[in-house]
């Protein structure tokens, strides 16, 4: 037959293996539920950096085509002036050159800024989508220190309560 003591050291027991093995639990729910946030990091980025590689032809692709309709348009301008008869240089030509360039470079630089901004903004969701990994990480350890540590306590504090009934009879 169990003695009080007996019965108080066995319902501790009992508690406090129960109390770590739901703190296991909760640690490692925690660290899958991580793990799969990560995991869902990982595919969203690479996602990004694809996005960002076909923005960058995007954009190359629209300063080859820009540039390709000003020479086209140049040649154009040539070819008719040459056909004309009038000579190659008349004025009106080369100040209508002149502009043009200008516009060419104007153009090519806007692109190339909008190029940059869609890039920047891809490599900061990255970036931000790294942070957070790093946050669902942390998150998931801070949960798993706290299981832990809330089955110790509990543990603790059901011994001393159970110690505390056996001292002064009532158990």
């Amino acid at each position: 037959m169990c003695t009080g003591m007996e019965l108080l050291l066995v319902s501790t027991a009992v508690s406090a293996v129960g109390g770590v093995a739901q703190a296991g639990m909760t640690s490692a729910a925690a660290e899958s539920e991580a793990a799969f946030r990560n995991y869902q990091i990982e595919i969203q980025n690479r996602q990004l950096e694809e996005d960002k590689k076909q923005a960058e032809i995007q954009a190359l692709q629209q300063e080859n085509a820009r540039q390709d309709a000003s020479r086209r348009a140049r040649a154009t301008n040539e070819a008719f002036i040459a056909s004309s008869g009038i000579g190659e240089n008349i004025s009106f030509l080369q100040g209508a050159e002149v502009v043009a360039d200008q516009n060419l470079r104007r153009d090519i630089a806007s692109m190339r800024l909008n190029a940059a901004i869609g890039q920047n903004r891809i490599a900061d969701q990255i970036m931000v989508n790294k942070v957070e990994g790093q946050f669902a990480t942390a998150r998931a350890g801070m949960t798993s220190q706290g299981a832990y540590i809330g089955a110790i306590t509990n543990t603790a504090s059901n011994a001393l309560g159970n110690y505390y009934r056996y001292r002064t009879g009532r158990f």
